[in-house]
């Protein structure tokens, strides 16, 4: 009997659509020549990984709707959209012949404050953090979108370098606050509650001999990666390994 862990590659991407996340690249709704070859280059190195399961960043409550819609695009009746989900989430499930793709996210409000809050509270109250995040950290991780090349825009996101920096970041937003007013702790606990209910419904859907490939913002990779890790139940595998252009 064999003890190997399953496997989950956990494989960040930048958003194509609009999302409220405090770095993106937003694309024009319409793809180019390049743009569609490009796609197909990541869609061929994600489909070396040869994953049983493809789980999206797609909120779970919504789970029936994406697969309707993937039927639906299985079947000749649905046209994709510019975003991450149907351009590499849809189009490596199809082409691996898969009967369903995993929605895996939770997005509900504790009541607390967005990212956004926290810095614009950090400008007026505490600038030398507002100054530390958005002088040293935001130009440091910015330069890793300066490019509208698919490729090399998902090289980039999954770089170990780009998502300690993230992390690194996230601990600064941690010390926005004064006294026992803990205004960046305010959305840093619905950041790990997030990652934590991502991490506990990839688990729910990773089986003996699975090979789980997760599709997400790269701002995620930290977290996953650790919790994944720490929990002993699983092998992570990098993206860059696969990702072989």
């Amino acid at each position: 009997m064999s003890n190997a862990k399953p496997q989950i590659m956990v494989f960040g991407t930048f958003h194509m659509r609009y999302t409220p996340d405090l770095f993106r690249y937003q694309m024009d709704g319409t793809l180019t020549e390049q743009n569609k070859q490009d796609i197909k280059k990541v869609v061929d190195c994600l489909k070396e990984f040869q994953p049983t399961k493809i789980a999206l960043e797609v909120e779970k409550k919504h789970h029936n709707t994406l697969n309707h819609d993937f039927q639906q695009y299985r079947n000749g009746k649905f046209s994709l959209e510019v975003n991450e989900i149907h351009q590499f989430g849809f189009r490596c499930a199809d082409e691996l012949n898969h009967h369903q793709v995993y929605a895996v996210d939770w997005m509900e409000s504790l009541g607390n404050i967005g990212i956004g809050q926290a810095i614009n509270w950090a400008k007026t109250e505490q600038p030398e953090m507002y100054e530390l995040i958005t002088e040293h950290y935001q130009p440091q991780i910015n330069t890793y979108s300066a490019t509208t090349n698919i490729v090399e825009l998902i090289m980039a996101c999954n770089m170990e370098v780009r998502s300690t920096l993230d992390h690194e970041m996230n601990m600064a937003v941690a010390r926005i606050g004064k006294e026992e007013n803990y205004v960046g702790i305010d959305w840093l606990r619905w950041w790990y509650q997030r990652n934590l209910i991502l991490y506990a419904n990839l688990a729910e859907i990773t089986a003996a001999g699975d090979r789980t490939l997760l599709i997400i913002g790269a701002g995620h990779i930290h977290l996953l990666t650790r919790f994944l890790q720490e929990s002993g139940q699983f092998d992570v595998i990098p993206a860059l390994d696969y990702l072989t252009f």
